[in-house]
């Protein structure tokens, strides 16, 4: 048996949950921008040095998957909330789809704005 807690809170959490993902991307990828300033004495500029090189290879890897997985993290959000709607009248949409919008939309903000140029060095 599974305890009720899991059976009624979790469901309807779970594309809340979701839709923060794409904040705990970007706290992983300024963690690794931080870790190579502390590790460099300065912050890192485009091309010097190559994040590949700094010896953090976990964490350079969970941040190109998390990338990758970024869209369909997104579409899973968007399902469980209309399968949520469709299970329970009183499943409340908006505020995992207001999460979602707003922090994909900080995510690409600040990847096209870039500021300090922590997008272009981590992709070189």
């Amino acid at each position: 048996m599974s305890s009720p807690i899991i059976r009624t809170k979790l469901p309807n959490q779970l594309p809340v949950i979701l839709a923060t993902y794409p904040l705990a991307w970007l706290a992983l990828f300024y963690g690794f921008v931080v870790r190579a300033y502390l590790h460099l004495g300065h912050w890192p500029t485009p091309y010097h040095p190559d994040p590949k090189t700094l010896g953090f290879t976990i964490h350079h890897q969970a941040i190109w998957y998390g990338l990758m997985a970024l869209p369909v993290v997104g579409l899973v959000a968007v399902a469980c909330t209309i399968v949520g709607r469709r299970l329970a009248a009183n499943h409340r949409i908006w505020p995992a789809l207001t999460l979602l919008i707003v922090s994909v939309g900080l995510v690409v903000a600040l990847a096209r704005l870039d500021p300090g140029n922590f997008f272009e060095w981590f992709a070189d």
